[in-house]
């Protein structure tokens, strides 16, 4: 192979970008370059101490099949199994055996993501580790000495693009799907996040709960003619509160694919994936910053209050629900066990919660996210998480209203500066709660 040299100018350049350029002309991305080197840097997380402890037989999986491994890991990881969504479009790692008569659930909670398609493995994601969201799979028909987490790097085709802000991250796509689970590529598709209206929302997933005259495109194929004529019907599969009828629910663990699941699932990993990219942003270009000033930094320059402001504006947003959109006419009703469940895991005061419902025009009473509690939110840097709730608590104490912010209430924002002075130990430090 010929060697290419490139100029200085351009490797200057290129440096300063946050963009490596090897030999061969491909890029090495930002998140693999110093100083967050992603895919070789060790995991640390809960997985990872889960597989210390099965190693030393501290701790051990039931070996009576493959729905009890994974009832087992959701109990490990306190992730409830009414969280359950289901796709049954072949858009995973394991599409060969993903069909809509034997789909993919996943479970999930404010930290970790656990998918499984009966029959195959288990795919675990953990969003509590230091360097990133940590991609893992655990075969569940090895005998119980053979049994690892393996962690997965070949999931950043699809894990670590614009789509999920250019780090390794999450998305949810909605596709047009025949009933074999194929996607129709020439139809197009949609990220999904909480931005997106409903009607765009769920194509390849089951959908159980109740949603008025709104329509979203789950529960529903395209039809191929035997004239190869495709056909599609919008208002088929609409408030389903019975996913019998499609696949036999046995195979998994609950009968659900929960509305307010999935619309709860779509706004954590939008959470998680900004506080993902703000974290790794932040790590590459104040490195970048020590390597041109020959090591010198300081966090008054200007140029990095910049650089934290924009990252603390844009996980505002995200936890305050700015872009949200809003709930159908009717509202929606999902799984009271889910409610049950969700509400059940965090934190309050005064028998308030971040995580207290309302679900007529939007989801919760005081839009501030219960994933401020996230361990992912934990371990931003400390100047970008004082930041945020520097700002948190401007906002909700203050009368006026900023620019790109929903308009709170004064109640709402009295409710919310409450909750967090009692539940969030940093926010009460910042805020100067006694």
């Amino acid at each position: 192979m010929k060697m290419i040299t490139l100029p200085a100018s351009l490797l200057a350049i290129t440096a300063f970008l946050g963009v490596s350029v090897s030999v061969t002309g491909q890029t090495t991305p930002d998140y693999d370059l110093p100083p967050v080197s992603y895919s070789k840097t060790k995991d640390n997380n809960t997985i990872t101490r889960l597989q210390a402890a099965m190693d030393e037989q501290r701790f051990t999986f039931p070996d009576s099949g493959a729905s009890d491994i994974l009832k087992a890991l959701l109990d490990e990881l306190k992730i409830p199994v009414s969280s359950q969504v289901i796709v049954f479009s072949k858009t995973s790692l394991q599409r060969d055996m993903i069909t809509p008569v034997n789909p993919r659930a996943i479970y999930f909670n404010k930290d970790y993501y656990v998918g499984h398609v009966p029959g195959g493995l288990i795919e675990i994601i953990a969003c509590d580790d230091p360097a990133g969201m940590m991609f893992y799979s655990l075969d569940p028909h090895k005998k119980p000495k053979d049994r690892k987490f393996v962690r997965d790097l070949e999931c950043m085709t699809c894990h670590a693009n614009h789509n999920t802000m250019d780090v390794p991250g999450l998305l949810v796509r909605s596709v047009f799907t025949e009933n074999t689970g194929e996607t129709v590529l020439p139809w197009g598709s949609y990220l999904t996040t909480p931005a997106s209206p409903m009607s765009e929302r769920w194509g390849g997933w089951y959908v159980t709960g109740t949603h008025g005259e709104s329509l979203h495109m789950g529960n529903k194929f395209v039809m191929r003619s035997e004239t190869d004529r495709l056909s599609y019907q919008k208002k088929h599969g609409q408030n389903v509160t019975d996913l019998d009828q499609y696949f036999d629910t046995d195979k998994h663990l609950t009968d659900t694919s929960d509305i307010l699941a999935l619309m709860l699932m779509e706004h954590q990993i939008q959470v998680h994936n900004t506080l993902s990219s703000s974290k790794m942003s932040y790590l590459r270009r104040t490195h970048l910053m020590k390597a041109i000033n020959s090591g010198q930094f300081d966090l008054n320059w200007q140029s990095v209050r910049t650089i934290v402001g924009e990252h603390a504006d844009k996980i505002l947003k995200t936890l305050l629900f700015a872009n949200s959109i809003e709930l159908p006419t009717d509202g929606i009703e999902g799984s009271d066990k889910f409610v049950e469940d969700f509400m059940s895991a965090g934190a309050s005061h005064d028998e308030r919660s971040l995580r207290d419902m309302r679900l007529q025009k939007r989801i919760f009473k005081y839009r501030c996210s219960y994933m401020i509690h996230c361990k992912a939110f934990d371990q931003l840097p400390d100047v970008i998480r004082k930041e945020v709730l520097t700002r948190l608590h401007k906002i909700v104490t203050d009368k006026a209203s900023y620019p790109g912010m929903p308009q709170l209430s004064s109640r709402e924002k009295e409710r919310i500066h409450e909750i967090l002075s009692h539940t969030h130990e940093e926010y009460k430090a910042v805020s100067g709660v006694k």
